[in-house]
């Protein structure tokens, strides 16, 4: 499925389009395109998706209610409100794929809970166990359809929610920068000792955060790269704003922190988004308060600890993310065992962040570079025709 331009804003187009990503409902491309027409701000889109939720739940249509469910939640601040659309995402999701063959719940025990997700095994002789997370705003049930076919290649996958993510947030587990953390916990649950590891979104950073400190981790794949958590929040402010907000962020400024956010929240912006969705997964009450969190999410003076195999994604209109964070990891990664940059194109339909339009382009420059590690590992075929993957 192509990505779609029709909403004039960069962040809700995006969105927009994140619903689409499975390839696998007709119904889907038609009530999408429908509702734009009806999404002027962020209430507007509620109202939106929230309809076309309860009348896909009535038509038993449960992963479309799901994925709609998901829809409606997404712009809306930390709350019960929020909360109650994630249990109704959570409770349509899993009568829709109550039977599927091959597809097992997990539950990886977690201070505070646990780290919910689901396993798929490879078919045939198993090469690989893959690990797979999200980022700062999805859902891990979100990737299925572009995980699934990995499992044809002889890949085990493990995908799951970590701190500030999906179920795991749902019940009080916020942001962890450590992300080694989860990573020891999934791996020691499941009695792994040689994983690859993807993280998508913001979770490329996790990704590599993990791996610098779990050796069990053998490949890491970064998509897209970030080196700060402030990075992307900082993207979205206006000319020459980013500059004045570090200034009297890094002076301990609170008050003058948060009266330059204040101005910069334009509604329904992609900025107030960062700043809202930021205290919803961090769990914290101010916008200072987010940004101290989230500034903890930062390679500086940990990328000397990756020695493995890693490969570095972007797409060259991403516009929560900048191609240029690739070059300052790669300068950074001196111990690695080896290196490589792919930076995906509006050529090939795979621009966007996380490659939303045609994420089969990224899924199959993934497999060629593990194929390196794993003889006898074969290709996926490169086509358009492709699922989508959202962040």
């Amino acid at each position: 499925m192509s990505f779609m331009h029709l909403l004039s804003d960069p962040g809700m187009n995006y969105t927009l389009n994140r619903p689409l990503l499975d390839g696998t409902s007709p119904p889907r491309l038609k009530e999408v395109g429908a509702i734009a027409l009806q999404i002027k701000d962020y209430d507007s889109w509620h109202t939106a998706w929230l309809g076309l939720a309860k009348r896909a739940e009535a038509e038993k249509r449960w992963l479309d209610a799901a994925s709609y469910y998901h829809g409606a939640e997404f712009y809306l601040p930390a709350g019960e409100v929020r909360n109650g659309l994630y249990d109704d995402f959570a409770r349509t999701w899993a009568i829709g794929m109550k039977g599927v063959a091959g597809y097992e719940h997990i539950a990886v025990p977690y201070p505070g809970g646990t780290l919910p997700g689901f396993r798929l095994q490879a078919k045939g002789q198993e090469r690989s166990v893959f690990i797979f997370t999200g980022g700062y705003d999805s859902f891990v049930e979100e990737f299925y359809a572009f995980l699934l076919p990995l499992t044809e290649l002889g890949i085990t996958v493990v995908a799951f929610d970590g701190p500030g993510q999906g179920g795991a947030l749902r019940q009080g587990i916020y942001l962890d920068h450590a992300w080694e953390k989860p990573a020891k916990a999934v791996l020691d649950y499941l009695k792994l000792d040689a994983v690859d590891w993807l993280g998508a979104s913001c979770g490329g950073y996790m990704s590599i955060r993990a791996a610098a400190f779990e050796q069990r981790i053998k490949h890491i794949i970064s998509m897209p790269t970030t080196y700060s958590g402030l990075d992307m929040t900082l993207k979205q402010m206006r000319p020459g704003k980013a500059q004045e907000l570090i200034s009297l962020f890094k002076a301990g400024d609170r008050k003058g922190t948060e009266a330059l956010v204040q101005r910069e929240r334009l509604p329904s912006s992609v900025f107030e988004w960062c700043i809202v969705q930021g205290m919803h997964i961090t769990g914290t009450k101010t916008p200072f308060d987010f940004l101290i969190s989230i500034a903890e999410s930062s390679l500086d003076g940990i990328l000397h600890h990756v020695k493995q195999d890693i490969l570095l994604t972007e797409g060259e209109q991403d516009h929560l993310f900048d191609v240029g964070w690739i070059h300052r990891t790669m300068r950074e990664l001196v111990c690695a065992r080896s290196v490589t940059a792919r930076i995906f194109t509006a050529r090939e339909g795979a621009e966007q962040h996380c490659q939303l339009g045609n994420s089969a382009v990224a899924r199959h420059e993934i497999v060629r570079w593990l194929a390196r590690f794993y003889p006898g590992m074969p290709i996926e075929e490169n086509t358009a025709a492709a699922t989508n993957v959202a962040a």
